[in-house]
């Protein structure tokens, strides 16, 4: 398939040459008419090269100085035919390199003629000049001859400059190298062996005939014409809010590892194996890679980047611009191997504004970390004793930053922003920090608990918090604070749930030691404390469910078995009192088991309770 194209395409540069020469009529016509002189000439100079053979012409004063003279001119002749012959196998070649090797032999033959036409012309002109000193007269034979050939080697001797004018036979065929040029820099497999040898054969024979600026500009407004087509960007060139512009970040990271790794690293790879051979040292591809880099979509590619980094400073987009400049760290490498051209001053020039905006980005969210954690102090404390949604998102937060992906992203960046201050970056300044982070959370839930009313409530809240640090241990947070955070957290969590018990199911309990009232009033009251107790914790939550179980555990031992031997003491004054079962039914008081019962669905959701349908009274 690819050699059709190739001859296809031979063929009709073979038929752009004829009709190129067609067209040019007054070159056509100059050479015809001077072709038929020289024909005459030729045939003259043959006849006069006989005449001074015969023996009338051997005595003669000149016949040395004549036949000196035909020798040269006669080759001028023999070159003019070779250039004819030229012509005519350009229009005939089907072959690439056939085709630059005609073009090159035409324009060796060109110069040829141009030179050999100039020694003819001195010779002759020297000759005549003698002639005519030494007494022979002007009208003879000879000196007629010679005449008549100085307009005619003349006429020759411009043959190289005419080919070269428009029209001209070597002017069309260093054009249609030009044409084949762009031809197969448009196709898709453009580094295929067969197209690297003929680009290469013809950007040489190009550059011989000091076409190479030429050849440069075709090759840069092609294959940046390739890029383009190939690497369209429609988001670039639209207008994007701030709202939306995270929709495009990963888009953009994907573009531009695509655009450095694959799309340039090819086209450089290209330059220098197409114009390594030509032009001065690694001058001719370095230009032609940064030009057709400098215009291809680079530099906006980069600036969007610039856009994202100037987007509003917020924690959450604090991971984004890490994800940013590990895009840009990962192509660091080839970004420093490939644009070092004076043409791509412009893409590093936009590319250090890029990593200069994102370094900053993400210090100036990154250090004001722990104040933001501050500014959530006045806000209230959940109602149901849970985490606050601030712990658990900075912490989850926390875990990402120190997280093997982000941290060593991280260091790396604020290692570059110290170091632009001539300050040394050390480990304990990232650690410090998050420290820094975790005292703002801890003053935080501090000021909670105080403001919360209910004493049982603010137990229950602590407990859930210190709860939530046990459980970062494995984490990357828990792991850089030690054993010793992570056990003192377990330590305080096991104090507020005891403090809990303590608070809400102790004073229950010292209705039972109330003498003054009679034995069906004290569990009456018990009864009516317990529900109030239960209806309102019940809304409370304890989101481990390890802690859950363990404290209602607690709850169970601190209750049931006073409970129970309290009901042993008095059950027959109970009986005599009143009727048992209709004080069951009632829901005046609560038999042991079901207070147990009712005690281990204490702290679990609302969808939980309405699947587990327990009334918890003896029936």
């Amino acid at each position: 398939m690819a050699e059709t194209k190739r001859l296809e395409r031979l063929k009709a540069m073979r038929s752009l040459l004829k009709s190129e020469m067609e067209k040019t009529k007054t070159s056509s016509l100059v050479l015809e008419k001077t072709g038929s002189k020289l024909e005459e000439l030729n045939t003259k100079l043959l006849s006069l090269e006989a005449d001074v053979k015969v023996e009338r012409w051997r005595s003669s004063p000149f016949s040395d100085h004549i036949r000196y003279t035909i020798a040269p001119v006669s080759a001028a002749l023999r070159v003019f035919a070779t250039v004819q012959e030229l012509e005519r196998d350009l229009m005939s070649c089907n072959e690439v390199l056939g085709y630059v090797s005609d073009v090159k032999c035409l324009g060796e033959a060109l110069k040829l003629l141009t030179s050999s036409c100039v020694l003819a012309l001195n010779w002759l002109e020297d000759t005549t000049k003698f002639l005519s000193e030494n007494g022979m007269p002007e009208d003879h034979p000879c000196g007629l001859r010679f005449k008549t050939s100085l307009e005619l080697l003349r006429e020759l001797q411009m043959t190289e400059a005419r080919a070269y004018l428009r029209g001209g036979s070597l002017y069309t065929a260093l054009e249609n190298l030009e044409i084949e040029l762009e031809m197969i820099l448009e196709e898709e497999e453009v580094l295929s062996e067969y197209n690297l040898r003929d680009m290469k054969a013809i950007i040489k024979r190009l550059d011989a005939h000091t076409m190479l600026t030429n050849c440069v500009h075709v090759y840069i407004k092609n294959r940046t014409r390739v890029i383009q087509k190939r690497f369209e960007i429609d988001y670039l060139e639209r207008k994007i809010t701030e709202t939306a512009i995270e929709g495009y970040i990963d888009q953009w990271r994907v573009d531009m590892e695509l655009a450095v790794k694959e799309v340039y690293e090819f086209e450089s790879n290209l330059c220098y194996e197409v114009f390594k051979d030509v032009g001065e040292e690694e001058y001719v591809p370095l230009h032609c890679f940064g030009a057709i880099a400098s215009k291809s979509g680079i530099i906006p590619l980069l600036r969007f980047g610039s856009r994202i980094s100037k987007w509003k400073k917020s924690p959450p987009k604090l991971l984004r611009l890490l994800e940013c400049f590990s895009t840009m760290d990962n192509v660091r490498t080839e970004f420093n191997r490939l644009f070092i051209g004076e043409e791509c001053s412009e893409i590093r020039r936009e590319t250090r504004e890029l990593i200069s905006n994102l370094v900053k980005g993400v210090c100036e969210i990154f250090w004001e970390l722990p104040c933001q954690v501050e500014l959530q102090r006045p806000n209230c404390p959940p109602l149901d004793g849970g985490v606050p949604k601030l712990v658990s998102v900075v912490t989850e937060y926390c875990n990402k930053l120190l997280g093997d992906k982000n941290k060593p992203v991280l260091s790396k960046i604020l290692e570059i922003d110290l170091g632009w201050k001539n300050e040394k970056y050390q480990e304990e300044i990232l650690t410090g920090h998050m420290y820094n982070i975790l005292r703002e959370i801890a003053l935080n839930l501090d000021a909670w608990s105080s403001s919360n009313k209910e004493t049982a409530l603010s137990y229950i809240f602590m407990m859930n918090n210190h709860s939530h640090f046990c459980g970062l241990r494995e984490t990357p947070l828990g792991l850089m604070m030690g054993e010793s955070w992570l056990n003192a957290h377990e330590q305080y969590r096991d104090y507020y749930a005891a403090l809990y018990v303590k608070e809400s199911w102790g004073k229950l309990l010292s209705l039972l030691n109330n003498k003054a009232q009679t034995v069906k009033t004290t569990l009456q009251a018990f009864a009516k404390g317990f529900d109030e107790m239960y209806t309102k914790q019940s809304r409370w939550v304890v989101e481990d469910e390890k802690v859950r179980w363990k404290i209602c555990e607690a709850m169970v031992r601190t209750v049931v078995p006073k409970y129970k031997s309290y009901l042993q003491s008095y059950i027959m004054l109970l009986v005599e009192e009143d009727d048992y079962k209709s004080h069951g039914k009632d829901m005046n008081y609560y038999t042991p088991k079901g207070l147990e019962m009712k005690m281990r669905t204490m702290f679990q959701s609302k969808e939980e309770r309405e699947f587990s349908h327990f009334d918890g009274y003896k029936d």
